[in-house]
This record gives structure tokens, sequence and C-alpha cells, in this order.
């Protein structure tokens, strides 16, 4: 089940609403609990009893190393090891176990050994997202950031809470334990939430999906040209904005309606001056993972510097999204510039002075990323790196219209206007500020725009065919 679908928008998510609202608050935490199980084993029943299974490990082993840090500390670290290692391990069957079998079989094979294979294990949906959930929890507790709750109940609702449970925000425990134990719900709050999920809906159905087309066209073309990779590959990554922070939006307006407030993950990855200032406005919960999990701690090491610590974290990031040398190298590319950076002096933040050159460059540096993120194939990135470079001549607009549409390019413009001006309201008004630019509240004349443009986009998509949201697939 996914929210850009009928039967989430008019009968599960009514359904839930009435029951979590009709209940004490002392029992919503079952209700969430209750309707998240319910949706996750909409997808596959089975997988259910993984998920409920890596919640107890971590839940009991919170309380183990709770009981113990204080005591004996030594004992509440090697609970503590015993916990991550069995999280990863869990992680790592599921996610990397095919992609190492083949990486090992085909090293074989150049030495002309026998070769072997795995059966195709089918990946969880959403288990990147829920393991570091249930890492942070026990980490924290180590760390003496967070104490542990004494409901199972409490702690199942935080990891399986449904509208970040399939593609994030990534929670902290720390973060959301006293909203599990208190929380204001408010007809403001409410009508908030209500507004956030219809942006994120548009964003996704209205453009994301429009634009994806584009996107096909350049994974379809065995021969890309000079043109069909860089409009391509702008789209790609407009379309995975879109598509992406669209799922944000209403992930969070879903929580607002339920009174919770969770973590902003986006703040304009558009105005980026720099390969680093990117990922500090680009998935935000996931690059405050890696920062505070991967990145502190191999730099407290002292074994390496600040630079190649970054380059080590931003490499895991890009093994983190997906089994294949591609993005490893997604994730290395971003970590060289980002060592580069450093080192030049290059690195911006969110609030350096505005500069549309170094925007550009560093916008165009991302779109060229992209080939290793869309295709998950290196073979087949190098193939449409050779197009960026001409290698296939410089091509025309035709092809790409035929296959696709002018409708299909205008929603791309459509996009990067949308990205300007949002870009421009961040600039003026927040970024000083350092706060995100989110709807805090919502004018009549907004809220008329709002519910049109999500009209438009129910009616639009019962026209359409199922289309998830690209980060499932990790």
């Amino acid at each position: 089940m996914i929210f850009t679908s009928n039967i989430f928008l008019f009968l599960y998510l009514p359904v839930y609403l009435l029951f979590y609202y009709a209940a004490k608050f002392s029992w919503r935490s079952y209700i969430i609990v209750i309707g998240s199980y319910s949706f996750y084993a909409w997808w596959r029943p089975d997988f259910l009893l993984l998920f409920v299974g890596i919640t107890y490990w971590n839940y009991v082993f919170g309380l183990k190393i709770h009981a113990l840090r204080d005591v004996d500390k030594p004992k509440a670290f090697r609970w503590l090891t015993v916990g991550v290692i069995g999280n990863l391990a869990t992680l790592g069957y599921f996610k990397y176990a095919n992609f190492g079998v083949e990486a090992i079989a085909a090293a074989m094979q150049q030495f002309g050994l026998d070769t072997f294979t795995l059966e195709k294990i089918i990946l969880p949906l959403g288990i990147s997202f829920y393991v570091f959930q249930a890492l942070s929890y026990i980490v924290d507790i180590y760390r003496k950031d967070a104490d542990p709750t004494n409901r199972f109940v409490d702690f199942a609702a935080f990891i399986s809470l449904f509208p970040q449970l399939i593609a994030g925000p990534i929670l902290r425990y720390s973060l959301i334990a006293d909203q599990l134990r208190q929380r204001t719900h408010s007809w403001d709050l409410f009508s908030l939430g209500v507004s956030r999920f219809m942006l994120g809906f548009t964003k996704k159905v209205f453009i994301a999906d429009s634009i994806a087309p584009l996107n096909s066209y350049l994974m379809s073309a065995s021969d890309p040209t000079l043109i069909d990779v860089w409009i391509g590959s702008l789209a790609s990554l407009v379309q995975l904005y879109f598509d992406f922070s669209g799922y944000s939006d209403m992930a969070i307006g879903l929580g607002m309606m339920m009174g919770f407030r969770f973590a902003e993950n986006f703040n304009q990855p558009f105005l980026c001056m720099s390969m680093t200032e990117f990922w500090r406005r680009w998935h935000l919960t996931l690059s405050g993972f890696l920062r505070d999990y991967i990145f502190i701690p191999i730099a407290k090491t002292g074994w390496v510097t600040a630079a190649i610590a970054s380059f080590i974290t931003m490499a895991l990031s890009g093994l983190w999204h997906g089994a294949s040398f591609s993005f490893i190298l997604f994730g290395v590319y971003f970590g060289v510039f980002m060592v580069i950076e450093k080192r030049f002096g290059f690195t911006t933040g969110i609030d350096s002075p505005y500069s549309f050159v170094r925007n550009f460059i560093a916008v165009a540096m991302v779109v060229m990323a992209m080939p290793l993120f869309i295709t998950g194939n290196l073979s087949h990135s190098i193939n449409i790196y050779a197009g960026a470079m001409g290698l296939h001549g410089v091509g025309s607009f035709d092809p790409m219209l035929i296959s696709t549409s002018k409708m299909t390019l205008a929603f791309l413009a459509l996009a990067m206007v949308w990205v300007v001006i949002t870009g421009v309201i961040n600039r003026r008004f927040y970024a000083l500020k350092q706060e995100v630019y989110v709807m805090s509240h919502v004018s009549k004349w907004q809220a008329a725009i709002l519910w049109a443009a999500f009209v438009i986009s129910v009616t639009k998509l019962a026209a359409s065919s199922f289309s998830p949201f690209l980060y499932f697939q990790f």
C-alpha cells in the first residue's frame, strides 16, 4: 500500500484516523502499532515477522544496555556490539548477500574457478530505514542520549509508525520519545498536516510522475546523445527530488494529523554551492545519521583526517542506497569532491553568501552523478557518460519529443520554476535563520490552491498506472 493510492486515501486513512481519535491517549500507541503493521503487511505479510523480530531484538537489547551502562560499561558495550551486529547482519543478508555472491563469483571466474550462485533474495520493504532507526535507539541508550521505554508498545510504535516506515524521514528515539508519552492534538495542527500531505501528494503525482517519461527515455536509449543525457539526467534529479520530498511532505503531514512533529528531510537542495552543502540540504535525516553514527566516530579515532572520514562516510552512504558497484561509486563520487572542497576551501554552508556561478556548477555536478544512481548498473552508467561527452553525437530534441511529449518537457520547466521560486523565498526570508522553508501557516488562498492541486492530482492518479515512490527500492 502506498500513499498515492485510492485504497489508502479513501479507505485505510479515514478508518485509521477514526480508530485513532476514538481511542484514549493511553491506547493510541496500540492503534499505531496495529494500523502500521496492517499497512506493512499489505505488501508481504510474511515479512511482518522479520519486522516484529527486529523490533523485539532491539527493545530487549535497549533494556539490557541501560541496566549495565552505569554499573558495568564494558559489558554494556559487549551487549551493544552484539545488538549492532545482529541488525547489520540482518540488513546485510537481505540487501547485500546476492551482490556479494555475484562479486565473488565474478572474481573466481577470472581465475577459471568454478562459480556458484545464490537464489534471489527478496529485499524487505523499508528495511534500510527501520534498521537504522533501531540502531540509533540502542546506540543512543549506550551514549546516554536517551533512556529506554518500559512499554514495548511505545517502542513498537516508534519503529513502525506508518507515515515514515517505508522511506523515512529516519526518526531518532531521543527526539520522538517525549511525543510518544505526551503530544498535543489540535485542529490547527491537524489541518496543517492535511495541507502538508496535499503538498507532497501534488509534488509526487502531478510533478514527479509527469517528468518520469524523460527518465525512462534516457534509461531505454541504447546510445544516448549529449542532449539525451543532460536533459534526461536533469529530469531524473528533479523527478527524484519531487518524488522523495513529496513522500517526506506526506509523511510529515500524516504525523501532524496524529500530533507528531517529525524532523524535516529537505532544505532547498538546488540552492547548494558545493557538494558538501548539497548533503546539508538533501535527505537531512540520513545525513544526520551518517554524521552522528559513522563520520564522528571515525573522525574521533584519530586514525584518519576529517576529510578521509567524510570520504568513507559517503562511500558507505552509496552502499546504503543500493547493492551494486554503481551505487558505491555514487557515494565515492560525492566523497571525492567533498575531500577536494575541504582541501582547497571550497566548502560552503547554508548561510554562505549566494553565488549563481557556484550554484550552477554544484547543481551540474550533482546532475552528473545521476546516471550512477538511476541505473544501478556500472556498464549502463558508463554508456550514459559516453553520451554526456558527445561520443554518441549531439542529437536533437525530436526523438525525445516523439518518445515523451512537449507536455513532459513543460512539466520539467514547471518544476524548475517551482524550485527557483521556493529557493528565492528561502534565501530571502529563512537563510539567516538557518530554518527550513516549510508551511507553518496556510492562508485561505493557499489552502484553495492546495485543494485544487490535490483534486487535479487525484484525478490524474485515477487515470494513470501504479507508480511507487523511487526510494522504496532502498
